[in-house]
């Protein structure tokens, strides 16, 4: 493409998805499907959902008999979420395409990382999931022992997560428990991050929808929460597309550039994601009232 607004449409999908992936941690901590495959908005996704294994002992029944986990699966609807940026070719002479380009990947990133999530975010309702703890102003490291036990009652799924609002996440930073702990408190006063508590990873969200029921984080086991996203088939004339897979997740972002008949660049970065309910059980809500 003459005059193109970046070197190549392929380097740019690889800058935007190794962003994304930065800004969409916790999804390793949920039942995922992604897939580089072509489909479009509204089509059904099966993600399989694998609860807790339990052995036994070698008797008549032989290797036939059933131990594994129980099998099932949760219905994700996929939907169709893009980011466009336009470029006049006087802003393209004047700044440089390179320039206009690098400045796409993180407004892109984050405008489709603030989408997955508010999928995910919306899940998370009495409706969906009954569990809940008040734990009112702050959270303690007290109470998320406590909501671990919730989830070990219930046989939730590994890996756990926790993610918590700015203020639950930096209230805990200054627990007595977690801070005095030589070991990761140490860690916490160089990073700022816990990492990992009661054996679950600890994410910070800083746009957790409150909701009205004063949502303020949660506690689950990667069965509790399905998400899944594929590339959309996408054919515009005259425009250069590339794909990128973040080869650890199998999460993909589609990239669409070209210039129209007006004379603007136009820059695309989209993909297909949609998040349902696992299993109700295996995810306690964290409520300030």
């Amino acid at each position: 493409m003459a005059n193109s607004i970046a070197a190549a449409p392929s380097i740019l999908a690889e800058s935007v998805i190794a962003s994304l992936k930065g800004k969409l941690p916790a999804l390793r901590s949920f039942s995922s499907l992604f897939t580089a495959a072509e489909s479009g908005a509204g089509k059904t996704v099966q993600v399989p959902l694998i609860g807790t294994s339990t052995a036994t002992e070698f008797s008549t029944g032989g290797y036939l008999t059933q131990d594994d986990a129980t099998i099932t699966s949760a219905s994700v609807t996929l939907k169709h979420f893009k980011v466009s940026s336009r470029f006049s070719p006087l802003d393209v002479k004047m700044y440089g395409a390179q320039f206009l380009a690098n400045a796409f990947v993180p407004t892109a990133s984050n405008a489709i990382a603030e989408k997955c999530l508010a999928e995910i975010g919306a899940l998370i309702t009495n409706a969906n999931f009954s569990s809940s703890a008040n734990t009112g102003a702050a959270l303690s490291y007290a109470e998320v022992v406590t909501s671990k036990g919730v989830l070990d009652a219930a046989k939730a799924a590994d890996p756990r997560a926790i993610v918590l609002n700015p203020t639950y996440a930096n209230g805990l930073l200054s627990d007595t428990t977690i801070i005095g702990n030589n070991v990761l408190g140490a860690g916490i006063l160089t990073s700022g991050n816990i990492g990992t508590l009661v054996g679950a990873s600890v994410f910070q969200w800083n746009s957790l929808p409150t909701n009205s029921e004063s949502l303020a984080g949660f506690h689950c086991g990667a069965d509790a929460i399905a998400v899944a996203s594929a590339l959309p088939m996408s054919e515009i004339p005259g425009f250069e597309v590339a794909n990128a897979v973040d080869a650890d997740t199998g999460l993909g972002v589609q990239i669409l550039m070209g210039q129209e008949q007006s004379g603007y660049y136009n820059v695309t970065a989209t993909l297909l994601f949609g998040a349902a309910v696992g299993r109700a059980t295996s995810l306690t809500r964290y409520t300030t009232a």
